[in-house]
């Protein structure tokens, strides 16, 4: 996983050159202030055809070099977490070089993640295949001096090492035999206990308390102040991802949007391993979900997204840039001319993934 913090102070839309390139598994921090917060038109369509997880921070300003230093803390807080293998700083300010030597291991031990500065996230993207080249060549160089100093250890040395690896070899061997022996005896001696220790209740409690103890860590992951019982409850009740989605917004309006990003990427998995673990209830969510689904098959679906994120006639609004529009790129254009760029662009996001759905509900 790699994430870019992008000094948008420093380096414009510019910098963002190559977000489209990026992956589900990446993520952006676009850090903002007030005096730096136009994105170009051409950059904007980019970003949101981008597959990474994209985040906007508008810092606080007020004193000279507020940007740097909150990029600078909020950096130093994520090598210790270790949750990324390479942080990237996207900016022309070399002051940034510093946090690479810092964290290269120059003052401390160094840790797992790569920190390095590009003016661009394409540079960025650059270098590390660059890196990852190089540190291959190293490893193959390492490699290739310890054969070299094999073939050439006398024939002697060959010999002596040969004999001590046979006597390893034997007491290893007789301690293998007493091992074998005692496990024996602990088998014979254990029988019973094993047998209570493979009750299936316990087992299927463990497994329980394991998976719940899974969720509620993806739930604190988002950092959003929410019941993870109660989301784990939504997630139970929905069948499909999009349906997990829509339900988190009715809860948790914005709030769910930021919960339902941290748990996209397990949603599949953890719906697996509930299913091992809750055969039954999961066949029963199953099929309450089915028949709500055709209870609420004659909603209205937009109103469903836009609930407690804008007023009914915002959405009667939204409604109508959907009728007037024949893709996705002329809905955009239209939302932003209705509501301006923010507001616009936040309503887009939400009914983006439902476009196409209510187009044809319209033209139907």
């Amino acid at each position: 996983m790699k994430i870019y913090l992008v000094d948008f102070e420093n380096v414009k839309s510019k910098g963002l050159e190559g977000i489209d390139k990026l992956c589900e598994t990446d993520s952006v921090i676009i850090f903002f202030s007030e005096n730096s917060d136009t994105l170009s038109f051409e950059m904007h369509q980019k970003v949101l055809s981008s597959k990474a997880d994209i985040e906007y921070f508008k810092v606080c300003v007020g004193g000279k070099n507020a940007l740097d230093f909150q990029l600078s803390t909020l950096l130093g807080f994520m090598v210790a977490k270790e949750i990324y293998s390479h942080i990237f700083v996207i900016s022309n300010d070399k002051g940034f070089d510093f946090l690479h030597s810092f964290w290269g291991g120059k003052y401390i031990d160094a840790p797992k993640t790569l920190v390095y500065r590009t003016k661009t996230i394409q540079a960025a993207i650059e270098y590390e295949d660059n890196h990852d080249a190089i540190e291959q060549e190293k490893l193959e160089e390492t490699i290739a001096q310890l054969d070299e100093q094999v073939q050439q250890q006398p024939a002697e040395d060959a010999a002596e090492t040969v004999e001590q690896a046979e006597q390893l070899q034997q007491s290893d061997d007789t301690a293998e035999q007493e091992q074998e022996q005692q496990q024996k005896k602990a088998k014979s001696n254990a029988a019973p206990r094993q047998k209570q220790s493979k009750d299936p209740q316990k087992e299927a409690a463990k497994k329980e308390n394991d998976f719940n103890v899974a969720f509620k860590k993806l739930v604190v992951k988002s950092k959003q102040s929410a019941d993870h019982k109660k989301v784990r409850d939504l997630f139970v009740s929905a069948q499909t991802l999009e349906e997990f989605h829509n339900l988190l917004l009715q809860k948790y309006k914005q709030k769910g949007g930021l919960i339902y990003n941290t748990i996209k990427p397990r949603f599949a998995d953890m719906k697996k391993k509930y299913a091992q673990i809750n055969p039954m209830q999961a066949e029963q969510a199953k099929e309450q979900g089915t028949d709500t689904a055709d209870e609420n098959s004659g909603s209205d679906k937009l109103t469903e997204l836009l609930s407690g994120i804008c007023e009914q006639g915002d959405i009667d609004l939204v409604r109508k840039c959907i009728e007037s529009t024949a893709n996705k790129k002329d809905f955009y254009i239209s939302m932003v001319k209705q509501f301006q760029k923010k507001k616009g662009c936040e309503y887009y996001n939400v009914v983006k993934p439902h476009y196409s759905e209510l187009l044809n509900k319209q033209e139907s």
